[in-house]
């Protein structure tokens, strides 16, 4: 079935009204967008970072969630988010898109986009422990009506089918997953398993880092 053009349009306008846009603590305007498996900590990310910043947080599972309640699939997504990205950067607002940019296409797609406003893309990437994450979904709960995964079996399924994508399995040492290298410039952090300290001594970091970049 084909989505709904007045409804994926709507869906869109609400979306990016309900985002609460703060004024952008940097000189240029930047845009963080985020590399990572599902289940690594990209969201916790994002939202520590943002207010540090000024950013607004484009959260790509908000916009599935609102596309799957309306009866649409998910192919909207991106044109969805890059429109909010852009309308964020009009009202002076810098950007964080917590969505995973592994993708080739998808990181083109945003820096076309981004060609006239002037931002800077920062890529930053988050990386975890599989086993550690795969614990956490054990134990977390979901609710089948606001998040995008409706069990810990279809997070992990999710997890399962993008790992590809992000990591090259080693048999040394007994074996592990080791993080693909990237053929771009990114800052890296380990996400899922910071301790409450630690992560925000990262945080520091990563903005200390984003501020030499747009400096």
């Amino acid at each position: 079935m084909a989505n709904n053009i007045k409804t994926v349009n709507e869906i869109s306008k609400g979306f990016i009204s309900s985002l609460k846009m703060p004024k952008r603590k940097s000189k240029s305007p930047v845009v963080v967008a985020m590399v990572g498996l599902v289940g690594s900590g990209r969201s916790s990310i994002a939202r520590a970072l943002a207010p540090l910043i000024g950013a607004t947080v484009i959260e790509s599972n908000t916009i599935r969630v609102a596309l799957r309640q309306k009866g649409q699939d998910y192919n909207p997504v991106r044109n969805i988010a890059e429109k909010a990205v852009l309308k964020t950067l009009e009202v002076n607002s810098n950007v964080i898109m917590d969505s995973d940019f592994i993708d080739p296409k998808k990181r083109e797609s945003l820096e076309r986009k981004l060609k006239k406003t002037g931002a800077k893309i920062v890529y930053l990437r988050v990386s975890a422990n599989p086993e550690v994450t795969i614990e956490r979904f054990i134990k977390a709960k979901f609710n089948p009506n606001k998040d995008l995964y409706k069990s810990s079996a279809i997070a992990i399924r999710e997890m399962w089918r993008r790992t590809p994508h992000h990591y090259n399995w080693s048999e040394a040492g007994g074996g592990r997953f080791i993080p693909k290298k990237l053929k771009i410039p990114f800052l890296e952090v380990k996400g899922a398993s910071l301790k409450r300290l630690f992560f925000f001594i990262i945080i520091f970091f990563i903005l200390s880092i984003i501020s030499l970049i747009i400096s």
